[in-house]
């Protein structure tokens, strides 16, 4: 059993690696082999639970260890303490990668292979992560392709879910191969031939649907656009004496972006170091900064409001046109730890461990702001862009351009700014509009309806984005149209396939 829990473990430091910043997205074609191994060496249930969390478990640890310096660097945990709120973050997601173990040595005892129900289970378990717990789907496996963008052009017909199906779908195929060559197995070559096929048809898609959404977006009208990354260092942002350095620093990227032809000016998430409302002073200051610069500005800030005697806190994003207030839009989706406590009637400790923002209350509507002479476009704020109903929402509801406000200055040095970056970009094709990401400390970028980032200002880097985006209605897509079809499909087969594995034999 060791050795099987070695293997797991290294297949989820495999998966691990696919992603930023090591980016060996080639690692995760055969990240789930060392599991398949270890599940058909010994496929006792109860093994193959450990074996399964175990491979999420590495997985995890590796992949997100950047929650555990944020706790301490900006949460102002003790290491410690910290540790153990992230290893049960772990434990949690482990659970997901314990299902996954179970349901494939049922399976196989069974006497269905891996390359029937793989595929299938874990597309089940990322569509879980998605909506359980709160919902949870970072880095889910088919975020590890987005470098071959050509290939990833399937998301705008199932979704992410789709392009991680054939990731473990191709696994099972090498699983197959090496079985053959290994122990001498017979090869079943179908299996070959249905991964190629898979992996050929969903290239050759892509490689016309580029071209297709590259020429017809061409078409389209054009918007400029200013982002502004102030590069605000997190531990002097919410310092009162640098209040004024940081209003001052914005101004005056406004402005510059103003002079290279920006017709809308984004600032980052809470980019107001302050809580705002109409009768705060640092609420004039912003109107005065849009009347001096004299074109629409969306900013980012933490907001109240005071009902009944009782005052709650939103993470708010507002949208400012002729120094008037025209539209708002308060988070709906909230970091769970970092902006508000789950469960924190079970948890006393929840008052010192969510720390990093404040005990937010969720907005309650998706927000379609109309500019004055220009598209439609809503916010998705910080990690709301990891999921992808909440930008489907914001196009169904009339949106034109996706824009997703961020401060990722918690993750300084670490991996979390250069993966958030790349799950953003595949809403962009999803829903095949264009998304326009404007951040703190970094990485700014706008997505054109192809994925294809066509600006970006790097980490670290205090400076502004000037750049047209195609402004019109949004090319259709499958994906935006239907929703997780692929993966409820996927969801239904696996619980289909248990079902029959469990059927007793006549």
């Amino acid at each position: 059993m060791i050795r099987n829990l070695g293997a797991a473990a290294a297949g989820g430091l495999l998966l691990a690696l696919s992603f930023p910043t090591w980016g060996l997205f080639f690692t995760a074609w055969a990240a789930f082999i060392p599991l398949f191994f270890a599940v058909q060496s010994d496929s006792r249930l109860h093994a193959a639970v450990l074996y399964g969390g175990t491979f999420q478990a590495a997985f995890s640890i590796f992949d997100l260890i950047w929650i555990h310096k944020a706790l301490v660097v900006y949460g102002h945990i003790h290491w410690f303490l910290a540790a153990i709120v992230f290893l049960c973050l772990v434990a949690v997601l482990s659970l997901f990668g314990a299902a996954f173990g179970a349901a494939l040595a049922y399976g196989w005892n069974n006497g269905m292979p891996f390359y029937v129900t793989a595929p299938l289970l874990w597309t089940a378990v990322e569509y879980a992560k998605t909506y359980l717990f709160t919902g949870f789907p970072w880095d889910l496996v088919g975020y590890s392709q987005a470098p071959l963008q050509t290939f990833l052009q399937v998301v705008d017909i199932t979704g992410i879910y789709g392009v991680s199906f054939l990731v473990v779908a191709v696994n099972t195929a090498v699983w197959e191969l090496l079985q053959s060559l290994l122990i001498g197995r017979s090869l079943r070559r179908a299996v070959l031939i249905y991964c190629a096929a898979a992996c050929c048809a969903a290239y050759l898609y892509g490689s016309l649907r580029l071209e297709q959404v590259q020429r017809r977006q061409s078409a389209f009208p054009t918007f400029s656009v200013g982002i502004l990354q102030g590069n605000i260092p997190q531990e002097m942002k919410w310092e009162r004496s640098a209040m004024e350095r940081s209003f001052a620093a914005y101004e005056r990227l406004a402005v510059e972006a103003k002079e290279k032809g920006a017709k809308l000016i984004i600032w980052p998430e809470t980019s107001v170091p302050a809580l705002v409302a109409a009768k705060e002073r640092e609420w004039r200051q912003v109107l005065r900064i849009s009347e001096t610069v004299g074109v629409p500005m969306l900013v980012g800030a933490p907001s109240y409001k005071e009902n009944d005697g009782k005052t709650s806190y939103y993470n708010s994003a507002f949208l400012i046109a002729e120094g008037m207030l025209r539209f708002r839009y308060d988070k709906i989706h909230l970091v769970p730890f970092g902006e508000y406590m789950p469960l924190d009637w079970l948890l006393p400790l929840g008052s010192g461990i969510a720390v990093l923002e404040a005990d937010y209350s969720p907005g309650k509507t998706m927000t379609v702001m109309k500019l004055p002479e220009g598209p439609a476009l809503s916010v998705l704020i910080c990690y709301e862009a990891i999921f992808p109903a909440m930008s489907r929402m914001a196009i169904a509801k009339g949106a034109e351009i996706l824009v997703n406000i961020v401060n990722d200055g918690w993750f300084a040095g670490t991996a979390a700014p250069y993966q958030h970056l790349s799950m953003a970009g595949v809403r962009s094709i999803e829903n095949r509009a264009p998304l326009v990401r404007a951040t703190n400390t970094g990485i700014s970028a706008i997505f054109d309806a192809a994925g294809t980032m066509i600006a970006s200002i790097p980490w670290d880097t205090c400076g502004v984005l000037v750049s047209d985006v195609s402004a019109g209605t949004p090319l259709w897509s499958f994906y935006r149209e239907y929703g997780d079809i692929f993966a409820l499909i996927c969801v239904t087969l696996s619980l289909s396939t248990i079902l029959w594995a469990a059927k007793p034999a006549k």
